[in-house]
């Protein structure tokens, strides 16, 4: 199940911790975040989220009010309170709030969070849609300049970000993508796409050589013109070694 996580808290180290430990976690996009209800509410009706991390007691309009807008819009996203104060927890629940979390977060209650969302999403997913095969024939639709190529799974070689963009490399070049690292990953799941790197998502037939690595990590070198060398984070090389059958 790939997630579209929205955070809302006036606080900026508050929103970086929590940030820090949703990017720990497997099949999470952040679509956004904002400090205030009246931007976080404008960018959530663009982005359309699943899940709201949503701080209470902000200047202005406040987590509980803000909810109550939510609640109106016509693909409302669940909401999980995330505060300092546990006082307010009576009243998340009566706005129909999904979890409450107390500040400071930790990855183990975050994680339970995502995967009770996750479930819960996936039982009201319809039938045919979980039947739905991967999108495996899909082409990727890539922009270089003003022109438009459709590329099809195979022909890429890795993704990564840099700098704010996502570049595509394929034998002959690279172009950009207006889809983000983590919609890369699940549109190419069934492609034999993994994540190498919160940076980078590399096409497993497109490897080259397998270099083992500083602290239980891996080098990729990859069949691009460059032959380039990508690092397999420690955090994701179980999955690298469970493809390969290291």
């Amino acid at each position: 199940m790939f997630l579209k996580i929205f955070i809302i808290d006036d606080e900026a180290p508050a929103r970086r911790e929590l940030r820090y430990l949703l990017e720990q976690l497997d099949n999470i996009d952040i679509v956004g975040e904002a400090s205030n209800a009246t931007l976080g509410l404008k960018s959530i009706r663009e982005t359309r989220p699943d899940l709201v991390f949503l701080d209470i007691q902000m200047p202005g309009v406040n987590g509980l009010e803000l909810s109550r807008f939510l609640a109106e819009l016509p693909e409302k996203p669940l909401l999980v309170f995330a505060t300092a104060f546990e006082e307010y927890a009576l009243s998340a629940f009566e706005v129909e709030a999904f979890d409450y979390l107390l500040k400071p977060f930790s990855l183990d209650r975050v994680k339970k969070t995502i995967d009770k969302v996750a479930r819960v999403l996936q039982e009201r997913q319809p039938a045919a849609e979980k039947r739905k095969p991967a999108a495996s024939a899909k082409k990727i639709i890539l922009y270089k300049k003003d022109r438009i190529f459709p590329m099809s799974p195979e022909k890429i070689v890795f993704a990564r970000a840099v700098e704010g963009n996502i570049w595509v490399h394929t034998q002959e070049g690279k172009y950009l993508t207006r889809s983000s690292l983590n919609e890369l990953e699940h549109i190419l799941a069934g492609c034999g796409f993994i994540r190498a790197h919160r940076s980078s998502l590399i096409n497993t037939d497109q490897v080259v050589e397998i270099i083992p690595w500083f602290h239980g990590s891996y080098k990729l070198l990859m069949n691009d013109k460059e032959m380039t060398e990508i690092l397999v984070s420690r955090h994701k090389a179980k999955e690298l070694k469970k493809h390969f059958h290291l």
